[in-house]
């Protein structure tokens, strides 16, 4: 059964409260920024970070279009408000709190659209796309990066360490709720270069080599590009 938007943005505002939207950087900068560096972004693209955090991406993004902007949208109020308190901000960010299915923002407003770690939450992630396709200007393009995936065996036990239910989806699969939304789709997988601490022991791999193998099988990349 899928969690509602309400259950969501409690959970997530659970893990905004525990200091884990931080940990999110550290653990996904290094593939975030190999996918930033492929999206062509230019220096007045407007950019959504969809399912933002505490904004360390949308930051990101920010940089490369200083005559854009980038914008960061999340379900979670206490993920956004402690987005917006950060002081490294740039003028050229702004945070949202999405509070239903539709986006607030109209339609073909953006060029790109960036979703690490954040999709296979979505409910219904054929509706979500519907609205990253209804926002996305004509040639845009979405980048949308997981790690709990189903060519990544070393991540499927994540399901029983979350509190909301995720969805376990492949590549193919990812596109067609991609195609179904109006997409032209394709997937590839992006080799993590996060150094493994060698005398890991967490939860989410259990070992350091576990989490050396996961990162080399890598993120699962799903893009779309909108006619």
């Amino acid at each position: 059964m899928s969690p509602t938007l309400e259950q969501l943005a409690e959970e997530f505002d659970r893990w905004a409260r525990e200091g884990r939207g931080d940990a999110m950087e550290t653990s996904h900068r290094a593939v975030t920024e190999i996918i930033i560096g492929r999206m062509d972004l230019k220096r007045d693209s407007h950019v959504l970070d969809l399912g933002c955090g505490v904004g360390w991406a949308t930051r990101l993004l920010a940089g490369h279009v200083p005559e854009g902007s980038a914008v960061g949208l999340d379900l979670s109020e206490e993920m956004i408000r402690r987005a917006r308190d950060r002081g490294d901000n740039p003028p050229n960010v702004n945070f949202r709190v999405l509070t239903g299915p539709r986006f607030p923002f109209h339609d073909g407003v953006f060029s790109d659209c960036l979703s690490v770690e954040s999709l296979y939450y979505h409910p219904d992630i054929t509706a979500t796309m519907r609205e990253v396709h209804r926002v996305l200007q004509p040639g845009g393009t979405v980048y949308v990066m997981v790690n709990f995936f189903k060519g990544n065996p070393y991540t499927h036990h994540w399901a029983q360490l979350l509190a909301v239910p995720a969805h376990l989806l492949s590549g193919d699969e990812y596109c067609a709720h991609a195609t179904a939304a109006g997409f032209r789709c394709r997937h590839t997988t992006i080799p993590d270069p996060t150094p493994v601490p060698p005398d890991y022991t967490g939860k989410h791999y259990g070992t350091p080599e576990n989490m050396r193998a996961s990162r080399a099988i890598g993120a699962l990349l799903v893009i779309g590009e909108k006619s």
